[in-house]
């Protein structure tokens, strides 16, 4: 087999859609599978990360992104796939370029790593022409693909409802190896000057809108500062606000972007309490990473797969319903908690099982192309 990931968001400040290219690029290395990546660049390169060869194509820069950019033509991916004869080829979060380079040549498959619905939602829009968008996503989009691969089994029924039916759960992983609570560092929060009588919640993510990072600061505005302290690691476009806010609250503290596995681990197992306030998470990787490193999650309850502990998640968005959450997960902390919670998702969740099923998928789609 020979296989093709396809995705813009993959560049050193991206999130989850580049980890799941970079566990998979070494989960193939020791496969029987030929991997190519194609993403965007400033110009044409070519080069090798392990055994997968990497084309950056020329793109052009998305603005108010934090670095993100696009394809500035289709025809060069095109000319690649042509090159190249992929047996599968995978759309990761962009669904634009489906009936573009579709061919009855290779199985096209999307992974629908961004919720359309939940990013719509967002726009500042009326809600016909919000509803006219997703529609033209979906009908003339992701009804094109061959297969179209979804992290949570909530998506997969999202996209059946509007009428998909070549969808199928592939739940992504965590490297429980990397992500564990024996990576907590004591000196973090001497570092940050947060005494052990507090308590240490911890985002990590992307600084943007469609983060609700703003209901977030509005939380962490009603929180009692003798006893909390919050904790942002991550890039966007909301950064220069948040970096505002940390020099004005003394219990808030922004790290920036961390790229090293092994320190974000350690930032996770040196923390209490994850939170998040985002609504359009279609699987929620930051979830599964912070709870393998014992820390319990707070956030709006989406009915993922990697919410397994609902008793802390908030029921609607609401500075309210998140402040329960969270005084109810105070109050449940404990060692004996953290070690259940780092158990379970170890035992749950691994890359090994993720890339296992999504080979099987292939196969399984390969047989009826």
């Amino acid at each position: 087999m020979k296989l093709i990931d396809i995705t813009p968001y993959f560049h050193p400040k991206s999130g989850g859609i580049r980890r799941y290219i970079l566990e998979k690029i070494k989960f193939l290395e020791t496969e029987d599978v030929e991997h190519v990546l194609i993403i965007p660049g400033k110009e044409r390169r070519l080069y090798y990360m392990a055994s997968t060869k990497v084309y950056e194509v020329p793109s052009y820069p998305i603005p108010f992104t934090g670095g993100y950019r696009f394809f500035s033509s289709f025809s060069e991916i095109k000319e690649i796939l042509e090159i190249e004869k992929p047996t599968v080829v995978e759309l990761g979060g962009t669904y634009q370029p489906i009936p573009f380079i579709k061919s009855e040549s290779f199985l096209l498959s999307v992974f629908y790593h961004a919720d359309v619905e939940a990013e719509l939602s967002l726009a500042p829009a009326p809600s016909f022409l919000k509803k006219l968008l997703l529609e033209h996503t979906i009908r003339k989009r992701l009804a094109h693909a061959d297969v179209i691969l979804t992290p949570s089994k909530k998506q997969e029924k999202f996209l059946r409802t509007m009428g998909l039916e070549k969808v199928k759960t592939v739940n992504l992983g965590v490297d429980t190896n990397i992500f564990n609570p024996s990576k907590r560092n004591p000196y973090l929060r001497k570092m940050l000057g947060v005494g052990e009588d507090k308590f240490l919640l911890l985002y990590v993510g992307r600084l943007s809108m469609e983060k609700n990072i703003n209901l977030l600061i509005e939380l962490f505005e009603h929180l009692d500062p003798t006893l909390f302290h919050l904790l942002i690691v991550g890039d966007g476009p909301l950064r220069r606000d948040v970096e505002k806010l940390s020099r004005k609250f003394p219990n808030l503290t922004y790290m920036g972007y961390v790229s090293n596995e092994e320190e974000l681990a350690s930032i996770y197992a040196s923390s209490d309490i994850y939170i998040s306030t985002s609504q359009g998470e279609t699987f929620g990787l930051s979830f599964l990473e912070a709870q393998a490193c014992g820390c319990l999650l707070v956030a709006l309850d989406m009915g993922l797969e990697s919410q397994p502990f609902k008793e802390f998640l908030a029921k609607d968005l609401s500075v309210e319903a998140f402040y329960q959450a969270l005084i109810k997960a105070v109050n449940s902390l404990s060692l004996k908690l953290r070690e259940e919670i780092s158990s379970y998702i170890e035992k749950t969740f691994s890359w090994e099982r993720t890339f296992r099923s999504l080979l099987e998928v292939y196969s399984e789609s390969l047989t009826v192309f």
